[in-house]
């Protein structure tokens, strides 16, 4: 597994992790998750993730998920299999939870992110 972390600025950073290849997961070839932690005094807090956990033929693309204490679980689902594009739309979906002020920040750590594709 491949796991590491990207910091975006002072208070918040990206979680990877990266797992081994499997051959249930068709597009990505292994399944990936992506968090975004909130960093504090008392500990990390996690805000939300993206995953391509979900292996059924119809839902073969990333989601983005909430915690369970937020009632709606989840986010959105990304309408594409491209790389790019699912960048592009976990990099809309952090600056809507975080704040515009942090555009900038999360647009670095997104870019430093590599594909989940074998």
């Amino acid at each position: 597994m491949n796991r590491g972390t990207v910091p975006i600025n002072k208070d918040f950073e990206l979680e990877y992790r990266y797992y081994e290849k499997d051959p249930s997961f068709k597009y990505f070839n292994r399944k990936f998750e992506i968090y975004l932690i909130e960093k504090k005094t008392s500990g990390n807090a996690y805000r939300l993730h993206m995953d391509n956990c979900d292996t059924t033929p119809s839902r073969w693309s990333p989601h983005v998920h909430k915690p369970p204490e937020v009632n709606k679980k989840l986010y959105f689902a990304v309408s594409t299999l491209n790389w790019g594009d699912v960048k592009n739309n976990l990099f809309e979906c952090i600056v809507a939870e975080i704040g515009q002020e942090n555009k900038k920040d999360v647009k670095k750590a997104i870019s430093q992110l590599v594909t989940p594709k074998i």
